[in-house]
Formats: C-alpha cells, structure tokens, sequence
C-alpha cells in the first residue's frame, strides 16, 4: 500500500515573505485607487467651479470694487416670483450683514408689503414696486430693480449695501439654505446650478460668493441670526442704529479716525442728518453737520489725504466721484473744511437717489 505524499512543510521564513509580499501588492493597489481618487476629486471640483464660474459670468452685474477682504460685506437678497414675468413681483428681501471680525451673521427679514417711508424721487412705497420703478427706462431692468431695492435699504438702514443676489422662488430653498448654513458642499449638486443663468442676477463674483459661504459654514448655527427689529419706518432707527454701531467701533472708519464734516448744499432739510447717520452707523467721527453758505449743483468730498480708506468709503456709499484735495479748494469758502480732515458737501445731484 503506497503511502501519501508528504505534505510540503514551509518554514516559517517563507511564509513571512510571502505575507510581505502580499501586503505591498495591496499597497500598491491602495496607493493607485487613492491617487486614482484624488485625481478623480480633483479634476471633478475644476469642472465644477469652472461650470458655476461661467453660471455666475452669465448672472454677473458690473462692479467696480471688491468685498472679498470687507471685515462687514453686506448684501441685499431678493427674491422673486419669475425673473421673465412682467411686472416682476418681489416675494421676500433680506439684508444680510456678515460680521467677520466678531464671527456673526445678521439677517434681517424686510416685509416686501409695507409701504415705507422712504426720501428720495419713490416716496413712500412698497419695496414690490420700488423694484419695478427702479426698472424702468432700464436697459436691463433686473439690475435695475435690485440696485433701487439696494439704495432703499441704505436708506432705511443708513448702512451700506455692497451686493445683490437676485432668483426667483425656484432657487429660494437653494439660497435660504446657503446663507444660512454655506459650504461649498451645498453646492456639489449640478441640479441646483445647471439653469442658474436664467434664475440669477448678482455682482457677487464667485471669488467673494465662495468667501462668503465658506465664513457662513466656519460658523455654529447659533452666530447666524435672524433679526425682526430691524427699522420699519425711516423716521425711528435709533434701536438698530445702537446695535449696529456695538460692531463698527473698530472698522476702518473708526481706526483712520478722520474728523469729518457733512454740510448740506441744498435747499432740502435733512441731508447731512442722514449723511452723518450713515458714517456714524460704519464708526465715523462726525464732528459737524450743518447747512452751507451758498448753493451747491454738484456734491464734492474735500480732504487731507485724497487717498485715505475713509474718502474712498465716502465716495463709494454716497456716490460721489468729485474728490478735491483741500490745497486745490481754495474757492469753496467753508469754515468747516478747515476745521476737519474730510469734508463732504451734498449738491442737488444727490437728491432723489441718497435723500
């Protein structure tokens, strides 16, 4: 009886080499599926950004400054029924201040039925139609609609507004959630971006877009507010006034510490009340307001040093673009231009777009 063939005995040397063997064959499979993976990511996320880039391109209103590095960009976030319809009929508009030195975010819902009491050619009206008014004679009446929308929040706010982003009720769910949770991840699904060249208008680039939602998702829930004191009638802001003024103790305007003075050109009463209102509420120095001496057609901002943050601040809320160093004022015969670093004078070009 032939006996069986001996089992082939392995020393334990060879098995730990074989064992090694197989460990670095799976580590080299490992090492290529993730490289294979980051890849993928990689080449996914360029695609993507690329794609909602040229979503936002299409969407984009020209704008001339950026908010990307603003400790306290601010925007206006409107939203409507159907951006083809006509008219247009504004559903709900936000003002969203994003506190970035003190890591808060402020929303502060603004009823699109109440009939405001607002300076300026629109008088008193509801924002639906302030939009629609704004629109008119426009070569583009959605831009046209937001940035009336924008100049009637400065001025029941006397606070800046820097952007607009403007959908309709399709994308609400969509942009409610970013600003209210942000992250780049809630962007992923292209079944929330593929049709937004027809559902957006915005002078958001996506740069400060990005910026924005990623310091909205930097935040617990908690630093996201939803504010309901907000001014309702132009004529008592002094609750939001307080408030707002508790964070831009230490804004730009505060830190330059520029004495300014704002003198009222015209014949209408209130005008440099407002002005100071607004430089105060971003942590201005206001040292006077006051009436000038003659007429003025056009508005001016004089100063020490034309180049400083605060002319640039000036001239960019109020809109004024004559900016004059004080050695060439000598024909403008004002007390208060030698009394203060910045003096800024509102002409009648001003009434009906600031007061």
């Amino acid at each position: 009886m032939k006996r069986s063939p001996a089992r082939r005995k392995y020393r334990s040397g060879s098995k730990t080499a074989i064992n090694r063997s197989i460990r670095k064959r799976f580590l080299r499979m490992g090492l290529v599926a993730g490289i294979f993976l980051i890849s993928f990511l990689f080449l996914f996320s360029y695609t993507f950004f690329k794609y909602l880039n040229q979503k936002f391109a299409s969407a984009l209103s020209s704008s001339s400054y950026s908010i990307y590095d603003d400790q306290i960009p601010t925007i206006s976030y409107i939203v409507v029924e159907d951006l083809k319809s006509d008219p247009i009929v504004v559903k709900k508009v936000n003002f969203i201040i994003f506190d970035k030195a003190d890591k808060r975010v402020f929303m502060y819902d603004i009823p699109v039925d109440v009939s405001y009491s607002l300076p300026g050619k629109f008088g008193s009206e509801v924002l639906g139609k302030v939009f629609a008014l704004g629109g008119l004679n426009s070569d583009d009446r959605l831009v046209s609609g937001a940035e009336a929308i924008n100049r009637s929040i400065f001025k029941l706010f006397g606070f800046k507004v820097d952007k607009f982003v403007l959908t309709d009720e399709n994308h609400e769910k969509f942009f409610d959630n970013i600003w209210r949770e942000g992250g780049v991840f809630s962007l992923v699904s292209l079944k929330n971006v593929s049709d937004l060249s027809d559902s957006l208008r915005t002078n958001l680039d996506i740069r400060e877009f990005y910026n924005l939602i990623s310091f909205v998702y930097s935040l617990p829930k908690d630093r996201v507010v939803e504010e309901k004191n907000g001014p309702r009638d132009f004529y008592n802001t002094r609750d939001f006034d307080n408030s707002i003024r508790e964070f831009t103790y230490e804004s730009f305007l505060a830190k330059e510490q520029k004495n300014i003075a704002v003198l009222n050109g015209t014949d209408s009463t209130g005008l440099a009340a407002f002005g100071a209102r607004v430089i105060s509420n971003f942590g201005g120095r206001v040292i006077s307001t006051q009436s000038t001496s003659k007429i003025y057609d056009k508005s001016v901002i004089i100063a020490d040093d034309v180049n400083s943050q605060t002319v640039a601040f000036l001239s960019r809320v109020f809109r004024i673009y004559s900016i004059i160093s004080k050695e060439e004022a000598w024909d403008f015969l004002e007390g208060e231009i030698d009394r203060s670093d910045v003096a800024v004078i509102f002409g009648f070009d001003t009434l009906g777009d600031l007061y």
